[in-house]
């Protein structure tokens, strides 16, 4: 179709088109595992997960720490103006 050609003009297309290709050819070369195997579905799936559980730990750890820098503040800033 015309409407995708301008689609490939783009380097972000190629690799759209690289990555659904790469995706393609790892699944069709997982297709012959042993049944007692995760299907690359599920690890896929379990690997964006982990990603995801990473991102979070991540991110909790951040405004923890802001959490203890900002509240050390407000510590001090009650402080002088209970002092003054």
């Amino acid at each position: 179709m015309a409407l995708h050609i301008p689609l490939l003009a783009n380097p972000v297309g190629w690799a759209v088109l690289g990555a659904a290709g790469y995706l393609t050819y790892k699944a069709g070369k997982k297709c012959n595992q042993a049944p007692d195997q995760e299907s690359f579905s599920d690890r896929t799936i379990k690997g964006a997960m982990k990603t995801a559980y990473k991102a979070k730990l991540k991110i909790d750890d951040s405004f923890s720490n802001s959490k203890e820098k900002y509240s050390e503040m407000w510590s001090q800033a009650q402080e002088d103006l209970d002092g003054n």
